[in-house]
């Protein structure tokens, strides 16, 4: 069986959040209004073939439209059952676990969304991408992406550049 290979990609804040006070999400729009292809974010759902996300993060999308992530397999990390809108599936257990199973049924490049899910996978050491880009502002609270529990991890800087709202990518490979 081929190793599934997992990117996180997301917008971050100088001060460490991906989410404002109450999971707020309009600075990151006000902030970084470059399109996606400048981004590299079109290139990587180009690449990807499922999405693994928390429900968190999956109630929140719920009210785009339009929906994000049309075209592709769409898996929801929940103990909380819902009904499917666009196709999405409920999954229960570790990422890893997740991950294994995705695997095998054929997944060969996953992109974790939503905070909660990209902790646990770090935690369980199974990110092999990780792409911040880092916006032009400190919220001063909110939702962190990297909070206590965390075990140490090293990483190798494969890329950097600043995109023209000024934002600045850092792209880091698993070493």
């Amino acid at each position: 069986m081929q190793k599934t290979s997992v990117s996180v990609f997301l917008g971050i804040s100088i001060d460490g959040c991906i989410a404002g006070e109450n999971g707020d999400l309009s600075w990151l729009a006000e902030l970084a209004p470059d399109p996606p292809e400048a981004t590299g974010y079109a290139a990587l759902m180009a690449q990807i073939d499922t999405l693994l996300i928390g429900r968190t993060t999956y109630d929140a999308v719920l009210g785009f439209e339009p929906w994000p992530y049309a075209g592709k397999r769409v898996v929801v990390l929940s103990h909380r059952d819902f009904i499917p809108r666009n196709g999405e599936e409920r999954r229960e257990g570790s990422v890893a676990a997740v991950l294994a199973q995705l695997a095998a049924e054929g997944c060969r490049h996953v992109y974790l969304d939503g905070g909660a899910v990209i902790r646990a996978a770090l935690r369980e050491g199974v990110v092999d991408s990780l792409t911040l880009s880092v916006l032009p502002v400190v919220l001063g609270s909110g939702v962190r992406l990297f909070e206590g529990g965390l075990p140490r991890s090293d990483w190798r800087l494969d890329a950097t550049r600043q995109l023209p709202s000024g934002v600045v990518q850092l792209r880091y490979g698993k070493r």
